[in-house]
């Protein structure tokens, strides 16, 4: 087995800029990871949606809430998918 020689603060001494960008950076998400992350999104957005329609049990300002919340959730199940 042959064995590398890694240093791992290297580079923090040579350049103090790559340090930061190394922490913002984050890894890829797997396809289904990406799928399963947006349906999960965007289900619980459209069951807030169903939820704040008209026949819908509740008050008018709790229909708007949740009216609200499905939107969002719709909005994040979005930037989930296009997220890089």
């Amino acid at each position: 087995m042959s064995q590398t020689n890694v240093q791992p603060n290297s580079t923090v001494a040579s350049d103090p800029g790559a340090a930061t960008q190394a922490q913002l950076s984050r890894p890829q998400d797997c396809f289904t990871c990406r799928l399963i992350g947006t349906g999960a999104l965007g289900a619980v957005g459209f069951y807030a949606l169903n939820m704040s329609r008209a026949k819908a049990p509740g008050s008018p300002f709790g229909k708007r809430i949740m009216a609200g919340v499905g939107v969002g959730f719709l909005f994040a199940s979005a930037f989930r998918w296009t997220m890089d």
